[in-house]
């Protein structure tokens, strides 16, 4: 098995686009990221409802550091394969302040997803030279 290069496209309303670096040779399950800023609707959520979308006046985040996550131990039937898509917020000092599970392939995936997604770190979302707290979606793949 070898490791998959990260992938981090930031996609605003402008269609922005950013890659982030490849991880270590570590040999391990391949996996893969992919940053979003298209917009998700939990308006009534009070959780996210204080980061903002990413809008034409905000410049989006960019990962620094985001590791792959780790391929879990699976039963034996299990598809070895899936992908979860997450809800990020990030606040104004780069870090994973709120995590939401929006989509899962497989149950099994979403505790890694989210314990990996937690440790990301970025450089804030910006508006008017300003750091602003945003939400972000990221979709992460597992594959053996």
């Amino acid at each position: 098995m070898r490791v998959l290069a990260l992938i981090a496209v930031v996609a605003s309303l402008l269609t922005v686009a950013a890659n982030a670096s490849p991880q270590s040779g570590m040999q391990r399950p391949e996996s893969s990221s992919t940053l979003s800023t298209s917009p998700a609707d939990f308006s009534d959520d009070q959780t996210f409802s204080q980061y903002q979308r990413i809008t034409s006046g905000i410049r989006p985040p960019k990962a620094t550091h985001a590791p792959d996550p780790k391929f879990p131990a699976l039963p034996p039937d299990a598809e070895q394969h899936g992908t979860v898509m997450l809800l990020v917020g990030v606040n104004t000092k780069g870090h994973v302040a709120a995590v939401r599970v929006l989509r899962s392939d497989e149950p099994a995936f979403e505790k890694s997803a989210v314990e990996t997604v937690k440790k990301w770190k970025f450089k804030p979302a910006e508006k008017n030279g300003q750091p602003v707290p945003v939400q972000v979606t990221v979709e992460m793949k597992f594959q053996k």
